[in-house]
């Protein structure tokens, strides 16, 4: 019972810092439409896209791809994985602006299974450089096992 607790109190302090994040996602097609390209958060606020880094994304992207590509491209802190390594929210589509925005050649015509299943702070930072305004970084973690840790004792 008390393991259920601190889990749900873990959750709710993950949820709270996540509340900048998106709560709908919107194309690089209709957003480059768009007179103010921007999304909701999860709290109401606005993320606002900046229109060159939108045009520019779309000159490096495939226009077959705009109206997949989901944004903005979520980068997932892995707190479980140590320190400095994410993932990249999304799918296939997001994954490979990610490695084209890195200098793969031509990452849309590649298989799935070769794309990185987690990025390392550096990479982020590169890729946020470029598209700040378009990217955004979450949290994540495992749910804790407080059975098999030796703070358990301390703890309960």
């Amino acid at each position: 019972m008390k393991l259920d607790i601190l889990t749900k109190i873990w959750k709710s302090e993950i949820d709270k810092i996540n509340d900048h994040l998106p709560r709908n996602y919107k194309t690089l097609e209709t957003l480059l439409e768009s007179k103010d390209p921007h999304v909701i958060t999860l709290n109401g606020d606005r993320i606002p896209f900046e229109r060159k880094e939108l045009e520019f994304l779309a000159s490096i992207v495939p226009k077959e791809f705009h109206g997949r590509i989901q944004l903005p491209i979520v980068f997932i802190r892995r707190i479980d994985m140590g320190e400095g390594v994410f993932s990249i929210g999304g799918g296939k589509v997001e994954q490979a602006v990610v490695m084209k925005l890195l200098g793969e050649k031509n990452p849309f015509s590649m298989e799935e299974h070769s794309f990185l299943p987690y990025i390392y702070r550096h990479q982020v930072l590169e890729v946020r450089k470029k598209i700040r305004s378009l990217t955004t970084i979450g949290f994540a973690t495992t749910k804790i096992n407080l059975r098999n840790s030796d703070l358990r004792e301390g703890i309960i």
